[in-house]
């Protein structure tokens, strides 16, 4: 690339020092007719100005031009190409530099869009799940209360039912006893007990069936 430079602004200064080449021997052409055609004038004025040191101005043009060329081919344009080249390198790697930080940018851009979809999702199931977990915890829970309060009123129903036939025992017992006492005092007799307790027992059975 650097030699490519190189032989580019040196093409370039061949061709303005070749221009210059010919602007000069054009001039040298014309001093040397002027010098022929004005040898009869008055010589003096200016040194510079003088026709007849035109040739040797000339040459020394020439090799000023000549020495120019070669320091600009030998340094100047080396320096130049090598800027030129290190410049572009510079752009380069910048531009390299600039795409892979788009390129990281676009995948943590992409990354950070995948983790939150993904988030979304995680925290979804974990909701669907808990809602899960808390539905069945409390039909559990109401299950649960429902056997209880089912068992507490089958046993309350029990104790009710059984403290009613001991109510219904102690009932017929003392009827029993008064049915005997008077049987006693209005006919004479003692009848047994037990026996008076089962004829109570007997009549008010028929009378719940009866009701």
């Amino acid at each position: 690339m650097m030699a490519g430079i190189s032989k580019t602004l040196g093409l370039k200064l061949g061709g303005i020092f070749a221009g210059l080449y010919g602007v000069t021997i054009t001039l040298a052409t014309s001093a040397h007719a002027a010098v022929d055609a004005g040898e009869h004038h008055e010589s003096g004025g200016l040194p510079q100005f003088d026709l007849t040191t035109f040739p040797s101005q000339i040459f020394w043009l020439l090799i000023m031009f000549a020495f120019l060329y070669m320091f600009f081919a030998k340094k100047t344009l080396p320096e130049i190409s090598s800027t030129l080249e290190n410049r572009r390198e510079q752009v380069k790697s910048d531009l390299e530099i600039a795409e892979k930080l788009r390129a990281e940018a676009e995948q943590a851009q992409h990354d950070y869009e995948t983790g939150l979809i993904k988030a979304r999702e995680e925290s979804t199931k974990t909701m669907a799940k808990t809602q899960q977990k808390i539905s069945e915890k409390a039909e559990k829970a109401s299950n649960d209360y429902r056997e209880k309060m089912e068992k507490e009123m089958a046993a309350l129903e029990e104790r009710l039912g059984k403290a009613q036939s001991e109510a219904m025992d102690d009932m017929n017992t003392i009827a029993a006893e008064v049915a005997s006492e008077a049987a006693k005092k209005i006919v004479g007799i003692s009848p047994d007990l037990k026996e008076a307790k089962t004829v109570v027992k007997s009549l008010n059975d028929n009378g719940r069936k009866a009701a």
